[in-house]
C-alpha cells in the first residue's frame, strides 16, 4: 500500500509536470485536481504506514506472549531428570535471549525485510515497464542471488547455534 501510493504519487507528479500551460498560465481547476489527488496519495501513504506499524506492534506482542507462555509451560511440565541434566544457564538463556529476540530483533528484521522487498519489487516494476529488455538480465541475476542466499543462510544458522551454546555457561555461573 505504502509503496504503491509512493510510486503513483511520483507518476502523478510526472504527469502534472507535463501539463501544457494555456495562454501562459495553468488551468486552476486542473491544478486543484492535481493537488487534491497528490494530497490524497500522501494521506493514503501515511495511513498505510500507521496501519503497518500497528499490525507489527500487535503481532510482536502476541508472538512474544505466546513464546513466553509456551516456554514456561514446557519448563513447568519438565521432569526432574531434565533439571538434573540441563544447566540452569541454558534454561534462563531460553527465556532471556529468545524472548528478547522476539521482542526486539525479529520485528525490526521483518520490517526491514518487507520494506526492502517492496522497494525492490517496485523498482523492478518501474525499470521493467520503462525498459522491457531489463527482464532478460534480471532472470539470471535472480538465479545467482538464490544460490548465494542459500549459502549465507546455512552459515548464519550455524553461527547462531554456536553463539547460543557458548552463552549458556555464562548464564549458569550467575544462576
Amino acid at each position: 500500500g505504502q509503496n504503491a501510493a509512493s510510486i503513483y504519487s511520483n507518476i502523478w507528479l510526472s504527469e502534472w509536470s507535463n501539463d501544457e500551460p494555456i495562454n501562459g498560465t495553468q488551468d486552476t481547476a486542473l491544478r486543484d485536481l492535481r493537488l487534491g489527488v497528490y494530497g490524497a496519495l500522501g494521506v493514503a501513504q501515511g495511513v498505510c504506514v500507521v496501519v503497518a506499524a500497528f499490525c507489527a506492534a500487535l503481532g510482536g506482542i502476541r508472538s512474544s506472549l505466546f513464546l513466553h507462555n509456551r516456554t514456561l509451560l514446557n519448563v513447568l511440565h519438565s521432569t526432574m531428570q531434565f533439571f538434573d541434566t540441563t544447566p540452569l544457564g541454558r534454561i534462563i538463556n531460553r527465556f532471556s535471549q529468545d524472548v528478547d529476540c522476539v521482542d526486539t530483533v525479529i520485528p525490526m528484521i521483518i520490517r526491514m525485510w518487507l520494506s526492502c522487498i517492496f522497494w525492490v519489487l517496485s523498482t523492478l516494476f518501474v525499470i521493467s515497464f520503462s525498459t522491457p529488455l531489463f527482464l532478460a538480465v534480471i532472470v539470471p541475476l535472480s538465479v545467482l542471488y538464490y544460490f548465494v542466499q542459500r549459502f549465507y543462510v546455512a552459515t548464519s544458522r550455524q553461527l547462531k547455534r554456536i553463539e547460543s551454546i557458548s552463552r549458556s555457561p555464562i548464564y549458569s555461573h550467575f544462576g
